[in-house]
């Protein structure tokens, strides 16, 4: 089943940072879609849920050197 999830990440520098993190996301098991906007640091994940855990989101972000928060 298709579930949605969203982040605010405050500590992007600039668009190349969004990028990586939309990259970073669209790689994980299970996830269907990424939105990441630079400029007001949401991100929204669009995923399967019997395949992605939303924590592994969270995860996925600080392993890219960003603090992740609950939208």
């Amino acid at each position: 089943m298709s579930n949605t999830t969203q982040f605010r990440v405050l500590d992007f520098d600039c668009p190349t940072c969004a990028s990586t993190v939309e990259r970073a996301l669209s790689n994980v098991d299970g996830v269907q879609h990424v939105e990441v906007h630079y400029t007001t640091g949401r991100v929204e994940i669009e995923y399967d849920d019997s395949v992605a855990n939303p924590d592994a989101f969270a995860q996925t972000i600080e392993n890219q050197g960003y603090t992740p928060q609950p939208a």
